[in-house]
């Protein structure tokens, strides 16, 4: 299936919002716990779809209700919790490599979506996860593992397993009422951890700024995108556009420090749409 110039620019405007975000969560952390952030963005992003998108939570039906259980366990309180909670100790680009082996894990679990693993895929998710390592292999050579990093491979795999979920599950619904429903089932599962964990919020200016980035754009807007493209693409091509998030956080770090990308980075960023090709060719 060739993809539509509209839903690459979808595609493309998501993985830019994505990208963002890693500064927005970079940034907001000083101003509020992980826990409780990963409550708001839940909530609030499941609000303001259900606000704007009507009626079409009719859509839903009684029948989808544990599919919608299973898919917020895995899609938001599971993968959330753990993507803040990782931003704490791991650095940022040690990180989003880590979470970005997501697409590897889908094509692992191709055959359990009823989707054929083709020599072609896997080349080009390989290539596409080479590019990310290229791009951040400064950063991979001289970390050294902390805990962050165990978490940042539990929030891929969580997420790799919503995906399997949402394709075993194919909804009739619309996105939007699918979002917001998962999203505030999510933000009630998140609840008791905040009793685990000692909540607090520092409302200030920039708190309220990176929430409303972290709400509107990287949990509202992109989640409605993803679960459309999820609903009409095989997941392991619309997985391999994932691989551009690591790689447009790098090249908007360059752009914002006034700095020209250097080898390694251009290299990668390459290695990352050829991968892309391939898959999707």
């Amino acid at each position: 299936m060739q993809t539509r110039v509209p839903d690459l620019f979808l595609l493309l405007l998501m993985c830019v919002i994505w990208a963002g975000n890693y500064f927005v969560i970079d940034g907001i952390l000083p101003y509020v716990d992980p826990v409780t952030l990963s409550f708001l963005r839940a909530a609030l992003g499941g609000l303001f779809v259900l606000a704007i998108s009507g009626n079409s939570l009719r859509g839903l039906r009684r029948s989808d209700l544990g599919w919608l259980i299973l898919f917020a366990v895995f899609n938001t309180a599971l993968f959330l919790i753990l993507l803040n909670v990782s931003l704490l100790t791991a650095k940022a680009g040690v990180d989003s490599t880590l979470i970005y082996t997501q697409p590897i894990i889908v094509t692992a679990l191709a055959p359990l979506m009823g989707e054929r693993l083709t020599y072609g895929r896997v080349l080009g998710m390989m290539a596409a996860f080479a590019g990310v390592a290229v791009v951040f292999l400064p950063n991979l050579l001289g970390s050294s593992v902390v805990i962050g990093d165990v978490y940042a491979i539990g929030a891929a795999l969580s997420w790799a397993v919503a995906v399997l979920v949402f394709k075993r599950w194919r909804p009739k619904a619309d996105a939007r009422a699918i979002m917001s429903a998962q999203s505030l089932i999510g933000a009630s599962l998140i609840l008791p951890a905040l009793a685990l964990e000692r909540p607090f919020i520092d409302p200030t200016l920039p708190f309220w700024l990176f929430l409303l980035y972290n709400v509107v754009l990287a949990s509202s807007l992109t989640y409605v995108i993803f679960l459309r493209m999820l609903a009409k693409m095989p997941a392991t091509k619309l997985a391999s556009y994932l691989f551009l998030v690591p790689v447009l956080a790098t090249i908007i770090a360059s752009v914002m420090h006034l700095t020209i990308p250097p080898t390694n980075e251009i290299l990668g960023t390459a290695l990352v749409a050829l991968g892309i090709v391939i898959v999707n060719r």
